[in-house]
């Protein structure tokens, strides 16, 4: 990533700033984000529903789901990226870049994700202060700057140990779009079915009859395009802050970067 060609000015945001940025990139870009958003949230949301009913509404098919979300943020991410300093991207490009040529480093990733869950419920969640900020930038460094494997833990430590609260706010902010979605998509499936078209309650309810619903599933797992972005451009912030690339920008625009 060259900060040079960047097409939004390279600064630090706050969580609130990524979220609205986020929002923007996607609505500007509806079109491949659309298509992409078919070709790889799509496919988990219909089994995830498929299931969910199937067991009437019970809730392990939704969390099971839930541990996929980051290879289904990738792609996103990877967009994003590319948006920053292009405008002309197609879905095909991204999935063939995500998916092909650097699934290595993606599936990596996601183990580390999933080896620091499985430590932090082993100790009860009281690691999780400690290991998910450490975390948070994995996926990014394995796919933006090509790290290694096993390198990619110590990479993200570091990006996350020089601002901690930024690395924090990746979290919160995965934590909080996630549960936006659900309620999102929980409250407006039943106001669509109850109010609009009259059907009452066919699948329950997650308040009345704590049964997961399929609205809730599709809310919970259709957001996470914009987690992707959103982390991206907190990722994008990071770096901002740590290595200075809006400093670097501003020196070569007044031509006193040092060669």
């Amino acid at each position: 990533m060259n900060p040079h060609l960047a097409r939004i000015v390279l600064r630090p945001r706050g969580p609130l700033q990524t979220f609205d940025l986020s929002i923007r990139l996607l609505r500007e870009h509806s079109g491949v984000a659309g298509r992409l958003w078919l070709a790889t949230t799509l496919p988990l949301i219909i089994p995830t529903v498929a299931i969910t009913w199937w067991f009437d509404g019970a809730s392990w098919p939704l969390l099971g789901a839930l541990l996929l979300t980051p290879l289904i943020q990738a792609p996103f991410t990877v967009l994003a990226g590319r948006l920053l300093f292009s405008n002309a991207v197609e879905a095909r490009q991204v999935l063939r870049e995500t998916l092909l040529q650097r699934f290595g480093p993606l599936f990596s990733s996601w183990l580390w994700w999933l080896l620091t869950l499985t430590l932090s419920a082993l100790f009860c969640g009281m690691l999780l202060p400690i290991t998910m900020p450490a975390i948070a930038y994995v996926t990014e460094c394995a796919l933006l700057e090509r790290v290694g494997r096993f390198r990619v833990i110590e990479r993200s430590s570091s990006l996350a140990s020089s601002h901690p609260g930024l690395a924090v706010s990746v979290v919160a902010a995965w934590v909080f779009l996630t549960s936006w979605g659900a309620v999102v998509g929980e409250l407006g499936g039943q106001a669509l079915m109850q109010f609009v078209l009259q059907l009452g309650m066919p699948f329950g309810g997650v308040l009345e009859t704590q049964q997961v619903t399929p609205y809730l599933c599709i809310g919970t797992l259709g957001v996470q395009p914009i987690v992707g972005v959103a982390r991206l451009l907190l990722y994008v912030s990071a770096r901002t802050q740590n290595e200075g690339w809006d400093l670097q920008v501003r020196l070569r625009a007044a031509g006193l970067e040092p060669r």
